[in-house]
């Protein structure tokens, strides 16, 4: 439980830097399409991250390592950099060399005029995220030590670093001046998690895949867990792609109203789960330990989460008023999204904790399957809404209800499938 406090103190702070960096763009670039582009050039590199390192290097990481001698951890954990530095790098690469033609992919609502000009951006974020995929592998470390005190503050780092950027350089650059700070925030990330790494004794040295016990069956495993956080990646690069095709600032609106209406997963959701994976993954198999785990994360999820989904409910537009200084349409279409994703809160929150249940048990399929089918589903529902269901004025609000959808009927099939695992 300390380490989910430390967890859940650093992403409280994360988040307030993270609110003033998407007030920042608003004050510096405008509540337009300048933001609209901004939004969209972060999701096509944090699409690779979140799917290849960001949501699998714990996962990974952990239930491997559990086991291992000092000796073997140290080998352990220098493959897998390594591989990091290698793969990771190569799809950075090819991001980097090839962004005119993704951009068309991940925005293709856009004018040509704004695709070419998000180029230089994506790039430079490209960057930011390779240097983000080699920290969390240090991250990942820390966790398996208990060392949470480090994977905490390096989020904080990051989004503080990206304040910083826009903060000193302003618009000095243009829109890449975005780029510069997503830069600055992932070397301090970087520099929390690497330099407490070797300052509590870590090594790193030049081998290979060794231990070859720690590394059985590596392959199948990366590819199941990859696919189970492909559902999650593909929804939120096709609600970004439906808003392009919307009014001018609905990227902006979507992606304000559903990160900022998820902030509680980021503080209790995450960071309950985290701090009880190792945890889980010690007792695998032995579901009585692991139920009165999940127990007391879950009330302390729900504590936090049902009160704050209510009056975050209900004072949705005086809120994002007072956060961002929004008015006028911008505003109104904001809270919209914002309204129906925060009172799904309580079914976003227990969600990461329910599917670190299976995965602390080599069940990657479970979680697979129960967020292919949500996902799918409330993409679906969004796209039909958006697109060819409510007029135009109006159409964001599919988007919203995709995000209400996908929260509570996830929630609900890894209720009933855990419900089905401990009863049996």
């Amino acid at each position: 439980m300390r380490g989910g406090v430390l967890l859940g103190l650093s992403a409280i702070g994360s988040k307030l830097f993270g609110l003033w960096r998407d007030r920042l763009f608003i004050e510096i670039f405008g509540a337009g399409e300048k933001t609209d582009l901004i939004f969209a050039s972060f999701r096509i590199p944090d699409f690779f991250f979140f799917l290849l390192v960001g949501a699998t290097a714990s996962a990974l990481i952990l239930p491997r390592i559990s086991h291992l001698d000092a000796k073997e951890e140290k080998q352990f954990i220098s493959s897998f950099l390594w591989g990091v530095v290698l793969i990771f790098g190569i799809f950075c690469g090819i991001g980097t060399l090839f962004a005119p033609l993704l951009i068309p992919v991940f925005a293709s609502g856009f004018s040509l005029e704004l695709q070419t000009e998000m180029t230089p951006l994506v790039r430079l974020l490209f960057g930011s995220v390779f240097i983000l995929a080699i920290s969390a592998t240090f991250s990942a470390f820390h966790q398996h030590k208990h060392k949470f005190l480090y994977v905490a503050l390096a989020p904080f780092m990051y989004t503080s670093g990206i304040c910083l950027g826009l903060f000193l350089l302003r618009d000095k650059f243009g829109i890449i001046t975005v780029g510069f700070a997503a830069l600055l925030g992932s070397l301090l990330h970087l520099l929390m998690n690497g330099g407490n790494f070797f300052r509590i004794g870590g090594r790193i040295v030049l081998n290979w895949k060794k231990p070859d016990l720690a590394w059985k069956n590596f392959k199948g495993d990366f590819v199941r867990r990859v696919l189970n956080n492909s559902a999650f990646q593909v929804n939120q690069t096709a609600d970004v792609i439906i808003a392009s095709f919307l009014a001018t600032g609905s990227v902006m609106a979507f992606s304000l109203g559903s990160n900022f209406g998820h902030f509680l997963l980021s503080v209790v959701g995450y960071s309950s789960a985290n701090s009880a994976f190792p945890h889980l993954t010690k007792a695998k198999n032995n579901f009585v330990e692991q139920k009165k785990i999940l127990k007391e994360r879950l009330r302390w999820i729900l504590f936090f989460s049902i009160p704050t989904a209510v009056f975050c409910g209900v004072f949705s537009v005086e809120i994002l008023h007072l956060v961002f200084g929004l008015d006028g349409s911008a505003l109104e279409i904001t809270a919209t999204v914002f309204f129906w994703t925060v009172i799904s809160l309580p079914g976003a929150c227990v969600i990461p904790l329910l599917s670190r249940f299976f995965l602390a048990n080599d069940d990657t399929v479970t979680p697979l399957w129960i967020n292919s089918i949500s996902l799918m589903i409330a993409t679906i529902l969004a796209a039909v809404l958006s697109l060819w269901i409510f007029p135009s004025e109006i159409a964001i609000l599919g988007l919203a209800l995709g995000n209400f959808t996908a929260n509570y009927l996830s929630a609900g099939l890894f209720g009933l499938a855990l419900w089905h695992r401990l009863c049996k």
